[in-house]
């Protein structure tokens, strides 16, 4: 694992599923992580479910476009949380979509590296 601030971590997993290969993020998720599926409508617990969320949409989606912005960081002793805005234009099964929302990373440190514990989005119309 790289030593890496807790935003190069989401950084580096964000590239990795936006050049369409996820499969090398699992150094980037304790674990015991949890991902909770936007609208809190399901769950992916464990580092093998995390990192099949992100092939999955990988595999299905073409993403045309992704902005972040409005980055922010918090770190208290080993616990980070990693807060972003974000536009993405994508199409999924042939259709165009355009979401907008918060990602929020929760982050514990792991040895020299930061690993993702917790993390949702929150959609805005």
């Amino acid at each position: 694992m790289a030593d890496d601030g807790p935003w190069e971590a989401v950084q580096r997993i964000n590239r990795a599923w936006r050049a369409g290969d996820p499969t090398g993020i699992a150094e980037l998720f304790h674990p015991d992580a949890v991902i909770v599926h936007p609208g809190f409508e399901g769950r992916s617990e464990g580092r093998d479910e995390c990192v099949q969320s992100y092939v999955e949409f990988a595999g299905q989606a073409t993403v045309h476009s992704l902005e972040e912005y409005g980055v922010t960081v918090d770190v208290v002793g080993d616990t980070a949380v990693v807060t972003y805005g974000f536009t993405i234009d994508y199409d999924l099964d042939g259709q165009p979509y355009r979401d907008r929302g918060t990602d929020l990373y929760v982050l514990t440190r792991a040895g020299e590296g930061w690993q993702a514990i917790w993390r949702t989005l929150v959609m805005r119309d």
